[in-house]
């Protein structure tokens, strides 16, 4: 495919920074967001759209600080967007391959699925690699040329990835982790980030070794040689992640989970001046820290649990799922 016209085009893309090379590029177009950090908090299953704004908002206004209703608005103005798909003659969708964006890839083309009639053309950027980057995180480490190139590489969206999206998306939204587990294990092809996506969210199940996810060990781990603070932590949580998903935000709700267990697992300083800022202050692995991650505790059996992963509730007296890296699955303790 190639370059677009002057013509009536709207562009739905992982987050503002893409939105940003957009523009900078000058891409023909209108600009538009699909960008919910769906692997933290709840995702529950059995809600109208409308309802699942207003679970999504109240819990990301508890983590960002905003309020409910501005979170909700946005959500609002992302569906408006494309509400009426008779207004382009094409909708490009601008996702990559980590967590993050193919669970908002899987929800979007299964909102999209029900509005697409003969026009407009619906494609897709999707990709995990660039050339000369050989570190390649997301679109939007990318410069405004560089972003324009992939233009000639966007495909429409098949009748099988809509096909893939929708099963995909009931099965993040489970009670129970088994259909999302499945899921992984069958053709995904048509998806193909989808598959490891779906296991790095599975690895935050606390595991059977010791009942920590992937992510908050890795934050102990940099927390054990003495207090590190969370602006130089960030980076490092990226070390060896493929399906790279961690964000800053994300970052300071599990560092801050793990401050207030009974009894605490690490002790978050934050700096009088931060203003805002959410990667700043200093954390310091307590003793029950260093138990728990030297396989000592258990750190459900330690702190008990409360937190959501897609729809399901992890949280002391419920059943308990947990991610088993040996067979690489979820089993059931």
């Amino acid at each position: 495919m190639t370059g677009i016209p002057a013509a009536r085009v709207l562009h739905v893309a992982n987050g503002s920074s893409t939105t940003r090379l957009i523009e900078a590029a000058a891409i023909a177009g209108t600009t538009s967001l699909w960008a919910d950090p769906l692997h933290d908090g709840p995702v529950p299953a059995d809600l109208s759209d409308a309802a699942l704004i207003d679970v999504r908002a109240r819990y990301l206004a508890g983590v960002t600080g905003q309020s409910s209703a501005d979170i909700a608005n946005e959500f609002g103005r992302w569906r408006t967007a494309i509400d009426d798909l008779t207004s382009y003659d094409e909708v490009i969708l601008w996702f990559e391959h980590d967590l993050f964006d193919q669970l908002n890839l899987v929800h979007l083309l299964t909102t999209l699925r029900p509005r697409v009639g003969a026009t407009p053309v619906v494609t897709l950027v999707c990709i995990d690699a660039f050339p000369g980057r050989p570190r390649f995180k997301g679109l939007g480490e990318l410069t405004p040329h560089e972003l324009a190139t992939l233009l000639d590489a966007r495909q429409p969206v098949s009748d099988a990835q809509y096909a893939l999206a929708e099963p995909a998306w009931q099965a993040l939204r489970s009670p129970t982790p088994w259909p999302l587990d499945s899921l992984r294990t069958t053709d995904t092809s048509a998806l193909p980030f989808l598959a490891p996506a779906v296991a790095r969210l599975l690895q935050e199940y606390p595991w059977t070794s010791d009942g920590l996810s992937r992510t908050e060990r890795r934050l102990l781990s940099l927390a054990a040689d003495g207090p590190i603070d969370l602006l130089s932590a960030f980076p490092r949580m990226h070390d060896g992640e493929t399906a790279y998903y961690v964000t800053d935000l994300s970052l300071v709700t599990i560092a801050e989970t793990l401050s207030r267990t009974t009894p605490p697992l690490l002790t978050v300083e934050r700096a009088s001046e931060a203003g805002g800022r959410p990667l700043q202050g200093a954390l310091t692995l307590t003793e029950s820290g260093r138990a728990v991650l030297a396989g000592r505790h258990d750190r459900m059996a330690t702190c008990g649990i409360d937190r959501w992963l897609g729809g399901v509730h992890l949280r002391n007296g419920s059943p308990t799922w947990r991610w088993d890296d040996g067979q690489q699955r979820i089993v059931a303790r």
